[in-house]
């Protein structure tokens, strides 16, 4: 898959937006073997993309996801896997989320986790699917390494293609290598290391219909607990909500996707004063793709991707913009 496009907010800048064109290129490679109760899965993608007039701080950005699965279903109601995967990331990433202070920078992010899961049929079409996953994170001129791990489960029920309902939750345990946690007036605590405890909770419905084409949607909302469990200064509430509709016709596809996300901050605050108020952040986003199958190996597309970022502190907040159009080659 190639294209070319236009960014109109490189370094997601709040008060000196600077524009780029680019090219990208993407690539994907799947692979599936069966034998007996032996399921194999693996598949690698990578996403390069060059601004042709780069900036001084970034020539671009890419992203590299590979992934290996081994499944074994000896009975129809019974599956377990074991899955690797591994990343990297050289991007322009915002980081304010979990920092003290704001954190947008050009970085590159390498990580792998491993996951054991098991999908179990249950009686009148419910189906429940637990996991246990480790994982490892490094960044590059950045001390936000760490390693996580996850525990939890989602539960989910199926009526056909007409209507689907799941219902997710799942603990994080979050240790980083080098960060050290914060007084609750925002001072680094000398000899400490920096823990996250998270609690994230998620209900999802799912529909599918036909009308002038074939149709499909699925609501999404979830809340996090991030707590650090210290003065709890990097504690936070985050509520998201999204959307994912698509249509497709014969040839056509059109694809809408739009997520919501408001952070509460229970200790840090904003400006000065004897009250000041707690800090708090909103992001939208948003991405409208539209393909066109020409022929079964080729693909005209184009997308425009919208992002929005909000707070309630100076310096905070962003907006940008791209679009591209490109086409897509399969073998």
């Amino acid at each position: 898959r190639t294209s070319l496009g236009w960014r109109d907010n490189v370094l997601l800048s709040p008060f000196a937006p600077m524009e780029r064109a680019f090219g990208r290129a993407e690539v994907e490679a799947f692979v599936s073997r069966k034998r007996n109760d032996w399921h194999l899965l693996a598949f690698v993608n990578g996403d390069v993309l060059r601004y042709f007039s780069p900036p001084p701080e970034t020539a671009g950005e890419q992203q590299w996801f590979g992934h290996g699965e081994v499944r074994w279903q000896h009975w129809p109601a019974w599956r377990a896997a074991l899955k690797a995967d591994a990343f990297l990331q050289d991007a322009v990433i915002d980081l304010s989320d979990t920092e003290a202070v704001r954190t947008i920078a050009p970085t590159r992010v390498r990580g792998a986790f491993a996951t054991a899961a098991a999908r179990v049929q249950l009686p009148a079409g419910f189906t429940l699917e637990p996991l246990v996953q480790v994982k490892r994170t490094d960044y590059r001129e950045f001390p936000g390494d760490y390693d996580e791990t996850k525990t939890g489960a989602r539960l989910e029920w199926k009526h056909g293609e007409a209507f689907g309902f799941s219902a997710a939750w799942f603990e994080h345990r979050r240790g980083y290598a080098e960060r050290q946690h914060y007084t609750a007036g925002g001072r680094e605590r000398a000899g400490t290391r920096l823990h996250f405890w998270q609690r994230t909770g998620e209900v999802k419905a799912t529909t599918g219909w036909a009308l002038g084409g074939r149709w499909n949607a699925a609501v999404t909302a979830g809340r996090l607990e991030n707590r650090d469990r210290s003065s709890g200064f990097f504690d936070y509430d985050q509520k998201r909500a999204r959307l994912e509709l698509t249509w497709q016709r014969t040839r056509w596809k059109i694809a809408f996707d739009g997520e919501a996300k408001r952070m509460d901050y229970l200790v840090q605050t904003v400006g000065a004063g004897t009250a000041p108020p707690a800090r708090m952040a909103d992001s939208f986003e948003t991405s409208l793709q539209v393909d066109r199958e020409i022929t079964d190996a080729w693909t005209l597309f184009a997308q425009h991707r919208w992002e929005r970022s909000r707070a309630n502190e100076t310096g905070f907040s962003y907006r940008a913009n791209t679009v591209l159009a490109g086409g897509q080659r399969n073998f």
